[in-house]
């Protein structure tokens, strides 16, 4: 019976359903493997706002994965355990492109995240921090950016063919292409990653990420995965990013996050951990080896994404 004392989940695709919608079941999951001791992190492509207000109906404690792994924040006092920034000028000439098509955006810049006006939306009613700007480049000179976040198979394709080749060295791209929601690009610093924040977090938390489940559905996960002691893709999940895991659950519209509590895999709980951070004896003894072992892995599932289709 395999020990998993930390679980990463996604959101969009994997933990939310296609309404971006918690379940009942998945959120009673969760509950009883928090319960139980086990952490829960959350890592997600979008906002630390947006995953903060799962995280608070959940009862989690864990630091926050954002913004694909550029920010890793604690959910109890908002302090941040890393904040890596995107390159103004890059994020400028994307955001003005987006603009000039009105694509789908949400430019990240401090505690705030710009998104478009749409039909429904009324700013007063918005969650804090998310701001409506029909002209989102206009506000990249309140700060430095964090992210952007742009939908749309047009929009990821135009992004990719103009801007990929020129700043792909100074830029990640992590273009992900889900089976059953919009295609979408975001853009961070380039040593973002959901995978290395994970670490991080494992790191902080005295656990192994041997020790670890993560369930994921896009591209941006798959590093998760491979970091993973199990990696899990969701049924709705492209076929790229199922090669790249051990198991493959239900739908996140068929509550694939319960379904994990239920399988052949036992979640034993163990006495929690969150306050106590590793020794440095105990981290040398996983930490470097873990990192070859997770970097020959990770480069393994990177070349079972399409061409075209870089992280």
């Amino acid at each position: 019976m395999a020990k998993f004392r930390l679980v990463a989940l996604d959101l969009d695709g994997t933990l939310l359903n296609s309404a971006l919608k918690l379940s009942e079941a998945n959120a009673e999951a969760l509950r009883e493997a928090l319960d139980a001791g086990v952490q829960v992190v959350l890592a997600t492509s979008r906002w630390y706002g947006l995953a903060l207000r799962t995280a608070v109906r959940l009862g989690i404690e864990t630091p926050l994965i954002c913004s694909n792994g550029a920010i890793v924040k604690r959910p109890s006092d908002g302090s941040e355990l890393l904040h890596l920034h995107l390159e103004e000028e890059i994020a400028r000439e994307v955001v003005a492109l987006a603009d000039e098509r009105a694509w789908e955006t949400y430019t990240t810049i401090g505690e705030a995240t710009y998104m478009r006006m749409r039909p429904g939306i009324i700013p007063e009613k918005l969650p804090a921090g998310l701001r409506v700007a029909d002209r989102q480049a206009e506000h990249l000179s309140e700060g430095r950016p964090t992210s952007v976040l742009v939908y749309g198979e047009g929009a990821v394709d135009e992004i990719s063919s103009r801007f990929l080749a020129l700043y792909g060295d100074r830029c990640r791209f992590s273009i992900n292409r889900p089976a059953n929601s919009p295609h979408y690009v975001v853009l961070t610093h380039p040593e973002a990653e959901k995978a290395k924040a994970l670490e991080l977090v494992c790191g902080e938390m005295g656990i192994a990420p041997e020790e670890t489940l993560a369930m994921g559905d896009s591209e941006s996960d798959l590093g998760m995965l491979s970091l993973a002691g199990l990696g899990v893709a969701m049924g709705n999940s492209p076929d790229a990013v199922k090669g790249g895991a051990l198991h493959i659950a239900p739908s996140n519209d068929a509550d694939g996050v319960a379904w994990a509590r239920q399988w052949r895999f036992a979640v034993c709980a163990v006495a929690p951990t969150s306050r106590r951070r590793p020794s440095s004896a105990r981290t040398a003894r996983w930490s470097s080896g873990r990192r070859a072992s997770f970097s020959r892995r990770y480069r393994r599932s990177r070349v079972r994404l399409s061409a075209g289709q870089p992280q």
